[in-house]
């Protein structure tokens, strides 16, 4: 563990020659993405597993990629993606196998190595970079998957159980382990805006009510459940402790104020109201045992419960895959 600990605290002073091509990268993200989703066996996987290639590229593909230029920019570390995690938990509901799961994300470091050598700046340098930067990335995204499923009674895989547990010190969660922490010790140790809680109340109460006064969910509810989110993200950013979990609930303020309302179906907006309704009662719960009764044993306990629910709702906006063996083309 220490060893790989060793390795991964060298991460980000491993990428000088990446860092010289880093606007480069930058300037043709979506040139790197649509090379990623134009590989056929990509597409072929995601359609076998009825996932819209679009969407895929659109809500995971977009992010995963902004993710691993950021950890060369030295802004992110290896294994703190929540987009990564949500959309494993999502793979896990469509029971993706993990086969095909490595076979898509494998093609990320692909086109990269493609992307790379089209201008002719693939080197031995960038290419060793490029290598440690994806296969770290991963191993743990192997092996998240596997301890999601491992941990899931519902889902039957030919997991070796001897060598899970026998590896299990040594496997690094992509989706990062936080020490516990009560709320009393936390709160002991730093200083909170009792406003900005407070605040965050009032929201929560007014979505609520919006929610309920409507027979079936509107664009005006998704609209306020998405600013409510936002306001949560801009609230527990300003503490560090909880950066992860105001990124996360940015990804659902995002996906909700980016949705389609006229193209969604009667049974989509009632499963909408749903999960609406379940979230922002497990962040008043949440709030409330943190800041306000200080009862909470573990600050992070609904970290990865608000993940299940962001990939929950992912699976009920999906677009249905048409059958069809065609390329989509990006270019």
């Amino acid at each position: 563990m220490l060893i790989y600990e060793h390795i991964l605290s060298k991460v980000v002073t491993m990428f000088h020659m990446l860092t010289q091509h880093l606007e480069f990268l930058q300037n043709n993200r979506n040139t790197i993405l649509n090379m990623w989703m134009e590989y056929e066996v990509v597409q072929k996987k995601l359609r076998q597993n009825k996932m819209d290639v679009t969407f895929f590229k659109e809500k995971f593909a977009t992010k995963v990629l902004e993710f691993a230029i950021s950890v060369v920019k030295n802004e992110n570390k290896t294994g703190d993606c929540p987009v990564i995690g949500v959309m494993l938990i999502l793979f896990k509901k469509k029971n993706i196998p993990l086969s095909d799961v490595f076979i898509i994300c494998v093609h990320l470091k692909n086109a990269l190595l493609h992307f790379f050598m089209k201008h002719n700046i693939l080197s031995q340098e960038t290419l060793t970079e490029i290598s440690f930067l994806m296969d770290y990335n991963f191993e743990g995204v192997i092996n998240e998957y596997v301890l999601i499923y491992y941990n899931d009674s519902n889902i039957h895989t030919e997991i070796n159980v001897h060598t899970l547990h026998k590896n299990s010190s040594t496997q690094t969660p992509l989706i990062s382990e936080k020490k516990t922490t009560t709320a009393e010790l936390y709160l002991q140790e730093v200083t909170v805006d009792m406003d900005a809680i407070a605040e965050l109340n009032d929201l929560e109460s007014d979505t609520l009510d919006a929610i309920d006064a409507q027979e079936s969910i509107n664009q005006n509810v998704l609209n306020e459940a998405g600013n409510l989110f936002h306001r949560y993200a801009n609230v527990l950013n300003n503490m560090l402790e909880f950066e992860e979990l105001a990124y996360t609930l940015t990804l659902l303020s995002e996906l909700l104020l980016s949705v389609e309302f006229t193209k969604l179906t009667q049974e989509t907006k009632y499963m909408l109201d749903i999960y609406l309704k379940a979230i922002i009662s497990d962040l008043q719960n949440w709030r409330i045992s943190i800041f306000i009764t200080r009862e909470a044993k573990h600050i992070h306990y609904l970290d990865k419960t608000l993940l299940s629910s962001i990939a929950q709702i992912q699976m009920t906006l999906m677009p249905q895959e048409e059958n069809g063996e065609e390329n989509i083309e990006f270019f």
